[in-house]
């Protein structure tokens, strides 16, 4: 027999008594959809839209799921309640976080003066103009191409060809594998952790070269930038920007170059994910009636200075961003937390170490509180004499004490 079929049937033979040792117990797990031998719901779970999965599966066994997935049990919150319950009022034994193989094959980083004026904004207006004459049709492209290109050159005082800028598309990208694997269950090892030297040939070989090209992108996002930021600044060329500043700030006051540089790259990496980021740009374009009323809103009461007490003018632009929460949350199934100890809810055993995920998705999609869900309308949180305005989607910020 070949020696590797040979060593397969052993690992999955000890996952197997490992497993079926945890499973003797008085209390009963939660429910949840039946399992095959060994794999348990591993090929139950979709990996594209697994959030709708969960949603459809709580409507027959409630909305506190468990999933067979052996060596790494998962259990999956679909109302606000049961996340309330656990992430809120026992946040002590919720607020720790699975090691996920996925996300730290790719990077374990996951853990200002502004450029303003005039001038600055009229030219970044001009060039973003431009492009949109060349190919209206790409409007999405251009005006995350635009916005990136601001944040670029504000925070590493980095300006890019019009045509295309290699940072803001690097950022894209690597974005885009942050959404994939912060989304725990993308991928089968997620479930089946330990497992790094079968994952070719057990799991695939996706998952593998992904991660290859993945840990690159978010490495080159997290270094690049900034090099060149400190290039410019050696060679007496670099303008004025966030790294910058720091930069001069850091050898006036002689601070130890090592952590302040590494500092000054965690931070800068961080504005540029979460500044060049946005889903409102495609929203604005898929749904062009309701950012004119939005428009129509701000150019009304903003006539005058922008200040903070003009906010309860806008009603509109407030029940738009709440909408766009509600409709499409950045991550629909959230952030993973992980049970420091067992705990019994609801009459059901939630084992020592599993994975608990909040279907953030579920929550704000709930008919009960929100009818047509699907449906992209605003007025739902619009305050009107004959109704209550619907609750606001406070899911899409996570549970607990942690961020998401």
């Amino acid at each position: 027999m070949n020696s590797s079929l040979l060593l397969a049937s052993g690992v999955l033979l000890l996952y197997c008594l490992f497993y079926l040792s945890r499973k003797r117990r008085c209390v009963p797990l939660p429910p949840g959809p039946k399992g095959l031998p060994l794999i348990g719901n591993l090929w139950n779970i979709s990996t594209e839209y697994p959030w709708i999965t969960y949603a459809r599966w709580a409507t027959i066994y409630g909305d506190v799921l468990y999933l067979d997935t052996p060596g790494n049990p998962t259990v999956v919150l679909n109302s606000a309640q049961a996340a309330a319950d656990l992430f809120e009022r026992r946040s002590r034994n919720y607020s720790d976080r699975p090691e996920l193989d996925t996300s730290a094959d790719v990077s374990p980083i996951f853990s200002t003066p502004c450029s303003s004026g005039l001038l600055f904004r009229g030219n970044e207006s001009n060039i973003c103009l431009q492009q949109l004459h060349k190919s209206p049709d790409a409007l999405v492209r251009h005006v995350r191409h635009h916005s990136g290109s601001i944040i670029m050159k504000t925070v590493y005082g980095y300006v890019g060809n019009p045509n295309g800028n290699r940072f803001v598309e690097l950022v894209d990208r690597s974005l885009e594998s942050i959404r994939i694997i912060g989304n725990v269950g993308s991928f089968l090892v997620d479930y089946i952790p330990d497992f790094p030297p079968y994952e070719g040939w057990i799991l695939g070989a996706k998952f593998v070269s992904l991660a290859d090209v993945w840990r690159k992108d978010v490495e080159d996002m997290k270094e690049g930038p900034f090099k060149y930021a400190l290039e410019s600044l050696v060679n007496g060329l670099a303008p004025s920007s966030f790294v910058s500043v720091n930069l001069k700030k850091m050898k006036e006051t002689g601070t130890s170059e090592n952590v302040t540089q590494l500092e000054i790259i965690r931070n800068t990496a961080g504005v540029a994910f979460a500044g060049v980021d946005t889903a409102c740009f495609h929203l604005c374009a898929s749904f062009t009636e309701v950012s004119l009323i939005a428009e129509k809103t701000v150019s009304v009461v903003l006539s005058a200075i922008l200040a903070f007490v003009l906010y309860p003018e806008l009603p509109d632009v407030d029940a738009i961003l709440l909408e766009a929460l509600r409709w499409n949350p950045v991550l629909p199934r959230g952030i993973a937390h992980r049970s420091i100890k067992g705990d019994v809810y609801r009459g059901h055993y939630i084992l020592a170490g599993a994975t608990v995920i909040g279907n953030v998705w579920t929550i704000p999609h709930d008919e009960r509180d929100y009818p047509n869900p699907l449906v992209f309308n605003p007025d739902r949180f619009m305050s009107e004499d004959w109704k209550e305005p619907q609750p606001e989607p406070i899911a899409a910020f996570g549970f607990g004490r942690r961020c998401v």
